[in-house]
């Protein structure tokens, strides 16, 4: 690999041929084994197509699929020849480029002080990089050349292209999506009945997992970068799992105990008939209103006898877990109402509800807290202990824009070289 100088005063401020003729060389050597791996393919295909061993009904087919697949292939296999050519040629002439300006670079250092010197130096350094960009537009050309030919590739290769082109800005934009569903998270933790905001973030979290598999389509992100996203999908998935138990318990356990109500409130019909009879009997017989008060009141108080008796049934979903228990259920206050709803029938209603349904419902609840848990817990250590785009692009803009020089969000470079570097893929080999 070429390790080009930093300094190259008196004549120009930065390189002028920049570019590394081992990077194209190796870039070169990686085209060229495609190559050679698609002739032998294509070899390959047309003894198929020659066969004679072939046997049975789709034989003529495989022959002429053989045969057009191979034409393809070598199509692709010519691409990838010429443009290995052409990055050859331009490695040579980036290095005689990269020499000239190497020299020229020395003989102003050498006698910077001589005014003649450095403008001989100058001017050889101006034929140099005039070489440099002559030669790199005209292979540039004849690269684009070479790739416009009848091999189109499909709408998915476009679009890792572009991905690969703006991965900067993708990225960018990835992260801001992220950092929407952070934020849509906390905001249904403190204010009631935003718990559609749930369905949000997870559209939120599919995006950024789809743009984050087209990233590491294009060779710039990793697996794990996509395993990491998955973890809030995956926590949502397993606790939706278990709040669709607990709602199933609670409302088994409502619908057992309104049975066990309606049974009690006949049982106490039937118990009490006699009394209610007497007390009808001196309701008619009343001769004045405070007679009649009295009875009524006597009356009243029976029914809420009989039906305190029956046994209540607690009210699907009805939370009571106040401000605090909001923000300790993350702002969904669902899950933690079908809980209490179970225990209350089950308190009410102990004949008819029974305790293994109290436990399951209990775990359930456990499942699904811890997997909200989790899910936060991944997402903030993700945001706190690795590098982030948003932050970083709005102190950069912060800085530009009112001349200041605050430094990046901190970030660990172990977590981000193990998340950037695990289970990393070369990117694919389109065009």
């Amino acid at each position: 690999m070429t390790k080009r100088p930093v300094d190259w005063s008196p004549i120009a401020e930065s390189d002028p041929t920049p570019g590394d003729p081992y990077e194209v060389r190796e870039e070169a050597r990686r085209l060229e084994n495609i190559a050679e791996t698609l002739r032998e393919q294509t070899r390959n295909l047309r003894e198929v197509g020659k066969s004679e061993n072939l046997k049975g009904k789709y034989t003529e087919k495989l022959k002429e699929g053989s045969e057009d697949l191979a034409g393809k292939l070598s199509k692709v296999e010519g691409r990838y020849e010429k443009v290995s050519g052409l990055l050859r040629e331009w490695a040579k002439e980036l290095e005689y480029a990269q020499e000239e300006t190497l020299k020229a670079r020395t003989q102003a250092q050498h006698d910077e002080k001589n005014e003649d010197t450095v403008d001989k130096a100058k001017s050889r350094m101006d034929k140099a990089v005039d070489h440099y960009l002559e030669f790199g537009s005209k292979i540039g050309g004849q690269i684009e050349d070479a790739l416009d030919d009848d091999i189109e590739d499909s709408l998915w290769d476009d679009a890792v292209g572009w991905v690969k082109d703006h991965a900067d800005g993708f990225k960018l934009f990835l992260d801001i999506l992220g950092w929407i569903g952070t934020a849509l998270a906390v905001v249904s933790m403190f204010i009631p009945g935003l718990n559609i905001l749930v369905g949000i973030g997870l559209a939120i979290g599919l995006a950024v997992v789809a743009g984050r598999m087209m990233l590491v389509a294009a060779g710039q992100a990793s697996w794990m970068d996509v395993a990491f996203d998955c973890i809030g999908l995956v926590t949502f998935a397993a606790g939706g799992l278990a709040v669709k138990g607990l709602k199933t318990a609670s409302s088994s356990a409502r619908a057992a105990a309104t049975t066990s109500r309606t049974a009690g409130l006949k049982e106490g019909l039937a118990a009490t008939k006699g009394m209610r009879n007497q007390l009808s009997h001196a309701l008619a017989n009343a001769g004045d209103d405070a007679s009649k008060a009295a009875v009524r009141s006597e009356m009243n108080t029976l029914r809420k006898l009989i039906s305190e008796d029956a046994g209540k049934v607690a009210k699907e979903g009805e939370a009571n877990v106040g401000k605090l228990g909001k923000v300790m259920n993350l702002g969904d206050d669902g899950p933690i109402g079908e809980l209490q709803g179970l225990r209350a029938n089950a308190a009410a209603h102990s004949d008819a509800v029974s305790s293994a349904s109290v436990a399951g419902g209990h775990a359930a609840y456990g499942a699904a807290m811890s997997m909200q848990y989790t899910g936060l817990a991944a997402d903030i250590g993700d945001k706190g202990f690795g590098d982030n785009d948003t932050l970083n692009a709005a102190v950069d803009g912060a800085n530009n824009l009112f001349g200041t020089d605050f430094a990046h969000k901190w970030s660990s470079d172990t977590y981000n070289n193990f998340k950037g570097d695990s289970w990393k893929v070369p990117a694919t080999s389109a065009w």
